[in-house]
């Protein structure tokens, strides 16, 4: 029993001493970051996940690797893909005050989801997809995801449709009405596309192919390579901007006094990250951000892993 006791306490000791040596890690080099963080949310599925094979058969998945989120009034939400596309693409469903999963959510296919989006008035859950050449966006009922019996057979979309303007829906966001899709490029500049999704004001839709292809009535807008995320708060858009090993960035623009979105140097203020940054998200004054780097794929890839969502107070970051 003695030797037990001492076993565990020298395991302690390491554990611990490794979790709090990398904490320091990661504050001492990104401190205007780790300054901001008010709150940490655990991403669930990073060892294992339950989902389905590409036999439909229920299977337990050890490369899913989290891409978008977005939040309800009572949810946190996180979607994951299967880096070795074995594998159906899940979400993960939080509870949003105490941070425990509540259920994992399989979806019917493989997309890679790198972003997720909440229309509150229409209370769809919007995820990023594609079909064919085409960026596309599939919406899911909030309703459905709350009825959704956990790890059981895949959910359906409620419809799925095809944006002319983009190659691919690498971000996506809801803001005021409009679903705002951003394109990733590493070569070119990316572009930003709003479509207005009320009723009242409805998309534009041309048949084609027996596929809905959705036009926005804005064009499209350039802003900078690399682009995993977009988010407004107040007259701001926040880009966050992340490739590889690299430090990510969150570059702030001034909505109204900004006239080319594809140069940073125009961008009132950017923030470094650790790599991998992937959604970032705002709700009032609280910014949340997403890292993939507490993944299977990429643990070994960097020194600065992040196992959770974290949530920091943007009135500290735009000091």
């Amino acid at each position: 029993m003695k030797n037990f006791f001492c076993n565990l306490n020298n395991w302690l000791r390491r554990f611990l001493g490794g979790f709090f040596f990398k904490q320091r890690q990661l504050e001492q080099a990104f401190p205007e970051f780790f300054a901001a963080v008010k709150r940490t949310y655990p991403i669930p599925g990073l060892k294992e996940s339950s989902s389905l094979n590409l036999s439909n058969k229920k299977e337990t998945c050890t490369a899913m690797t989290p891409q978008g989120m977005t939040l309800t009034e009572e949810y946190l939400l996180i979607s994951a893909y299967c880096y070795d596309h074995c594998h159906h693409s899940v979400i993960y469903v939080l509870d949003r005050n105490t941070g425990d999963k509540i259920k994992t959510v399989i979806l019917p296919d493989l997309p890679h989801v790198g972003g997720l989006a909440y229309d509150p008035t229409q209370q769809n859950i919007w995820l990023s997809h594609t079909a064919g050449p085409y960026a596309a966006v599939a919406a899911i009922p909030l309703v459905e995801i709350e009825n959704y019996i956990d790890d059981s057979l895949p959910i359906a979309y409620q419809q799925k449709v095809v944006l002319k303007e983009l190659s691919h829906a690498s971000a996506l966001t809801y803001d005021r009405k409009y679903l705002v899709t951003a394109l990733f490029s590493v070569k070119n500049f990316g572009e930003i596309v709003c479509y207005p999704i009320e009723s009242t004001n409805p998309l534009k839709r041309i048949k084609k192919s027996k596929q809905t292809i959705l036009e926005s009535p804005f064009g499209t807008l350039a802003i900078p390579k690399k682009i995993q995320g977009v988010t407004f708060y107040k007259n701001f858009l926040l880009l966050s901007q992340s490739w590889g090993r690299q430090t990510g960035k969150i570059f702030i623009f001034d909505i109204q006094e900004t006239t080319d979105f594809s140069d940073t140097q125009q961008a009132i203020k950017f923030i470094s990250t650790p790599p991998y940054l992937e959604q970032i998200y705002v709700e009032n004054d609280q910014l949340f951000a997403l890292f993939e780097s507490g993944a299977v794929a990429y643990q070994q890839k960097t020194p600065f892993v992040l196992k959770e969502v974290l949530q920091l107070d943007l009135s500290i970051l735009l000091k």
